[in-house]
Order: C-alpha cells, then sequence, then structure tokens
C-alpha cells in the first residue's frame, strides 16, 4: 500500500498548485489531487500541478462537485454539459497521471440522503465508466453519507448491476453513516482502488489519524484480507491541521500501521 495525502487537506490554505508544492516536501508516497474550481479542470492546470508533486505520484482526482446531479438529468443539454465537463476533467486526470476519478454521486443542496436509484445511477455511471476505461482510468465511486452510496447493501447492489465501477472507501463517512468501515471493505472486496483515512474522538469529531479511537490496525488487516495493495490517502480538513508538527506526526502514525 502507499501512504498519500489530498491537496484538499489544504483548501483555503494554498491553492492547489501551492498545495502540491507542500506535500512534494512531505515523507509520502502519493497524492489525491482536489480539483477546486472550473479554471482548474485544464491540461495546462494539470501539468503545473504535476511539476509541483515533484517525485509524488498523483493516484487520483477528486473534483469539486455539483456537476453529478446533470449527468443523468432530463434536459439533453445538461446532460451533454455535465459530461463535456466530466470529459475535461478525465483530460487533466491523464495528464496528472492518475488512474481514479472519485465520484460522490448524486446529492442534495441540504446534504441529506437520498432515496437509493439503482435505474439513475446505471444510467449516469455507465458512460462515466466507459469514457474513464477509454483513458485507461476507473470510476472510483465514494460512500458518502449524503449521497447515494451511503451504506453496505448498496455497495453490494452497485457491484452487481455496474461490472466496471470501482469504489474509493472513506472510513468517516462510514461512522457518519452508523456502519463500520471494515463493513464496507469487505463488500467493496476487489473492486476497492482508493482508502480515504482521516480519524475522530468518541463524539464524532473528526481529527488526524492517531488522535481518536479509530481502530486502524483491524482496517490495515481487513484491507490485506482482500488483497489491497493501492493508495491509502489522509483526508483531513485543515482545520484539523493543527500544526505541521502534528501532520507529521499523523504521517508517521500511518507508516508505522501500515507497516505491522
Amino acid at each position: 500500500m502507499q501512504l498519500g495525502l489530498s491537496t484538499a487537506a489544504f483548501y483555503s490554505r494554498w491553492e492547489t498548485e501551492e498545495a502540491a508544492a507542500e506535500i512534494a516536501k512531505l515523507p509520502l508516497d502519493c497524492a489525491e489531487v482536489f480539483l477546486q474550481s472550473d479554471s482548474e479542470v485544464t491540461v495546462e492546470f494539470a501539468e503545473t500541478v504535476k511539476n509541483n508533486l515533484g517525485h509524488i505520484a498523483c493516484t487520483s482526482v477528486h473534483p469539486l462537485g455539483g456537476y453529478e446531479n446533470y449527468m443523468a438529468g432530463r434536459p439533453a443539454r445538461q446532460i451533454r454539459d455535465a459530461f463535456d465537463h466530466y470529459r475535461r476533467i478525465l483530460d487533466a486526470a491523464g495528464v496528472l497521471g492518475a488512474k481514479t476519478f472519485v465520484y460522490h454521486g448524486r446529492n442534495t443542496p441540504q446534504l441529506s440522503p437520498l432515496p437509493w436509484n439503482l435505474k439513475w445511477n446505471i444510467e449516469a455511471i455507465t458512460p462515466m465508466c466507459e469514457e474513464a476505461r477509454s483513458r485507461g482510468m476507473a470510476v472510483g465511486w465514494e460512500n458518502v453519507c449524503w449521497c447515494q452510496l451511503t451504506v453496505p447493501e448498496r455497495v453490494l447492489e452497485a457491484k452487481t448491476a455496474l461490472p466496471q465501477v470501482r469504489f474509493t472507501l472513506d472510513i468517516k463517512q462510514a461512522m457518519r453513516a452508523g456502519r463500520n468501515p471494515i463493513d464496507y471493505v469487505h463488500a467493496m472486496g476487489d473492486r476497492l482502488c482508493n482508502v480515504h483515512v482521516c480519524d475522530w474522538q468518541e463524539d464524532g469529531r473528526l481529527c488526524l489519524p492517531g488522535e481518536g479511537i479509530f481502530d486502524f490496525g483491524a482496517l490495515m488487516r481487513a484491507l490485506r484480507t482482500v488483497g489491497y495493495d493501492g493508495p491509502v490517502i489522509m483526508e483531513p480538513y485543515l482545520a484539523l491541521i493543527k500544526s505541521d508538527e502534528a501532520l507529521m506526526r499523523s504521517i508517521a502514525f500511518m507508516r508505522d500501521i501500515m507497516k505491522e
């Protein structure tokens, strides 16, 4: 497994290309690039970010959401425009060298759960997977408690209905859905392609890995059980990084856990 950090960890502190340059200074193997505005969805910008990452490999791209609701909308123009935007993201991801496109899926402005609509997801995600595969990439559908892929049971349905789709596991989103992240590991199985990690306290407040109560050792054992050998991306919010020293301690903690 490779240890990485998302540029989203520095969202609002640095611009994306600046965050990439900072990540290049850290003892990491890889990074996930969070494209946080439409003007960043270009191959030219991707080249800048790739250069700033230096020796750090970009394994996944996670764009700012919003367009997902239009991927299988009713007006044909909405669908066309959403897929045009998606293709531009894939083009940028290709320059970065990313193999996974992280997809949240349909959501509401209130960030409240939507009824499960498998037919809608098949209509939207099947052509997305085809576009990604034509570029040597995969769609990594992420479990998010306020989107469509909320619980392991839905993961199992999606695996059957969408044979091309892969999955991104977000352990904090599992916790917020009231489920054990390990259950998602087993549901995603050999279709797991990306892992997002954070940590949390007894009351659910998030923190850096190693500062909370989550059993990362159990997570690593479960990942090895399903044969996972891909990126483990630290994805803390900026407010959780109290200091550069705290971030370095968290990276060291994850390194130790991943070696056990």
